[in-house]
């Protein structure tokens, strides 16, 4: 009765700001685990033929519906025409807080793919950052590009290149001034006018020590205190901040006028408030197109699905891929489209 009281909890997550319980997102965090070990005490009842096993059997049956975010097995929509196909991913400034370049690699591959639309967070070059963004442009055969910096006096920033004309962008204000933004670009589609968001919400922001204690296990009991609570207290940070930023753009959308994409990295698992809150009247592509069990984050936390396409209903998604050969911690991600619909 326990596992499956918290596992509804855990559903709960999405509907409650971390401002007013960060708490109920750490269940969030673990739904996956507490989903299974639900399925555990089921199946243990069931070898035991204990009545018993209605209780687990009811919570699996009454969280389900949460599954499809974190595993899906659907086909593409191949019979049908794709009008364009859009990327997006976390550049993790090409590698250069790990002493890498990986920026002619990253680009090369995903130059490879010969996307209509490509939304890059994180887009870092110490020189030459409009050289490299126009030569990319070119490169691609995009025929527009749109790039925000975080600072005037900050080298990287968030990156829209596009085939179809963009007739207006901006920056949305998501309060803080922290490393995180979300940009949008107002794109031309045949008669329509189509706003994508390229979003990048906040990190927990781990350090180097932080991702040592989580890969070594031989700490004594103070110092797995002291650095379990350090890790708790980073990621209740985030939640916080990220609900708010989440809010911001959520209120951004609802004064526009034109079918909406909103692509990136939201540093957050499906069942959280900051999806909700940015996909509450969207589709997900990869819970339309999507096959298996997706993360998108390769590091060691929170290696679940943080990065996410999602659109609105007069879009039709033909297909959701994820791409793991790519140099960085997160998976490039892209979803095939048609064109929207025309309004009702």
């Amino acid at each position: 009765m326990a596992v499956g009281l918290i596992l509804t909890a855990a559903g709960l997550a999405m509907f409650v700001p971390p401002a007013i319980s960060s708490w109920l997102q750490f269940l969030g965090l673990m739904f996956p685990f507490l989903f299974v070990l639900n399925i555990l005490l089921l199946i243990y009842w069931w070898v035991q033929l204990k009545l018993k096993l209605i209780i687990p059997l009811c919570f699996a049956i009454f969280n389900l519906i949460h599954v499809s975010k974190y595993v899906q097995y659907t086909a593409n929509k191949s019979g049908l025409k794709t009008d364009f196909r859009l990327a997006s991913f976390n550049t993790q400034l090409f590698g250069v807080m790990d002493g890498k370049d990986n920026r002619e690699m990253v680009m090369n591959r995903i130059l490879k793919e010969s996307f209509d639309i490509v939304c890059l967070q994180e887009f870092y070059s110490k020189n030459d950052l409009k050289k490299i963004l126009v030569d990319f442009r070119k490169a691609g055969k995009f025929k527009m590009y749109s790039f925000f910096r975080l600072q005037p006096d900050r080298p990287y920033g968030m990156a829209i290149f596009s085939n179809f004309e963009i007739v207006g962008s901006g920056k949305v204000g998501i309060g803080q001034n922290t490393g995180n933004m979300a940009v949008y670009a107002d794109l031309l589609m045949g008669g329509d006018t189509v706003r994508l968001y390229n979003v990048h919400l906040q990190s927990i922001r781990f350090n180097r020590k932080d991702y040592e204690f989580i890969r070594q296990s031989d700490k004594n009991n103070e110092g797995r205190i002291a650095g379990s609570k350090n890790l708790l207290k980073r990621i209740r940070e985030a939640y916080v901040k990220r609900g708010m930023q989440a809010d911001s753009i959520a209120e951004h959308m609802k004064t526009c006028p034109y079918p909406i994409i909103v692509a990136g990295d939201f540093n957050d698992v499906p069942l959280s408030y900051a999806y909700h809150a940015l996909g509450k009247d969207l589709l997900d592509a990869f819970r339309e197109r999507g096959s298996g069990f997706e993360r998108t984050y390769t590091g060691p936390f929170p290696n679940f699905r943080i990065d996410y396409i999602l659109y609105g209903k007069r879009f039709i998604c033909t297909d959701y891929k994820s791409f793991s050969d790519i140099p960085g911690d997160h998976k490039l991600i892209s979803a095939a489209f048609n064109a929207p619909l025309k309004a009702d």
